[in-house]
């Protein structure tokens, strides 16, 4: 009994020790997301009825579809593939800008891909409603691959009955995108392709005008101080002071970091690969 409560102890700690270093938001979108999936498969769906996007949705105004479609999922598969793969991106988004700042993104990405969503898909005709992260997703792969491109322009290279072939890694989102609707047939290639559109959109700065000044984000932080004290010690939160001037300065590549390395894998990237593939980068 003793050594039993002696390894809950233990893992209690390891995790919260873990659970320490990671991005405020992105922890907490990953349990509230949950949560919702849980009190949404317990009455039946009604919340995701509620709250998915349908064709058309903006010509009735409604906002709440349009912001808050993202927040819930069809089952735990579609949960956990979308939370795996927003995970990662999300936290190094939010440690780059800031807690708050990140909040503000995920909405405008989510009401961006929302509308161009609603709009295309009425005007074809269909009748598919979505939900789930998967957007953002691929919002954030299509923000860092034109982020990344600029340094690592090429991700990948292959040899294919004896030409080089290259695999731009700004139009990578796309290849993601077509090997996401071979496996998972059912998903939204429309919605994901909106998702795309909205992360370039982010990357490019178009999005930037409808972010409020950094000193209204300062004076919420520091009237809701009480509060986010009492996250210290169980996530980190990216305060807007501080965030302020990181995000403001030149954009740090995540996988060449080297300047110097970057001029020889331009040179080098000419060459022609003699085996069966290349891998210029990890992406």
């Amino acid at each position: 009994m003793t050594a039993s409560g002696s390894f809950q102890d233990n893992f209690l700690v390891s995790v919260l020790g873990r659970l320490k270093d990671q991005s405020a938001l992105s922890v907490g979108l990953v349990i509230f997301t949950f949560l919702l999936f849980t009190v949404d498969s317990i009455w039946g769906g009604k919340l995701s009825n509620a709250f998915s996007l349908y064709p058309g949705a903006i010509f009735h105004l409604e906002l709440n579809r349009l912001s808050f479609y993202l927040l819930y999922h069809k089952d735990i598969i579609h949960w956990t593939l979308n939370v795996v793969g927003l995970f990662t991106p999300l936290s190094i988004f939010e440690k780059q800008h800031g807690t708050v700042y990140t909040g503000i993104t995920l909405n405008l990405l989510t009401v961006t891909a929302g509308v161009q969503f609603s709009l295309i898909s009425a005007l074809l005709g269909s009748s598919t409603h979505v939900i789930g992260l998967s957007g953002v997703v691929f919002s954030f792969l299509s923000y860092f691959a034109y982020k990344e491109h600029q340094y690592k322009p090429i991700l990948y290279t292959y040899q294919f009955q004896g030409r080089t072939v290259n695999i731009p890694t700004l139009y990578s989102p796309f290849i993601v995108l077509a090997i996401c609707a071979i496996i998972l047939p059912s998903s939204s290639i429309l919605g994901h392709l909106a998702g795309v559109s909205s992360g370039y959109l982010l990357a490019l700065d178009y999005l930037k005008i409808l972010y409020p000044p950094s000193w209204i984000l300062q004076s919420i932080e520091s009237k809701l101080a009480p509060a986010i004290s009492l996250l210290d010690g169980i996530v980190t939160y990216y305060k807007e002071v501080d965030s302020v001037n990181t995000r403001n300065v030149s954009y740090t590549p995540l996988f060449f970091t080297d300047p110097e390395s970057e001029v020889v894998s331009a040179q080098t990237s000419a060459t022609p690969f003699t085996g069966e593939g290349n891998v210029l980068g990890t992406a």
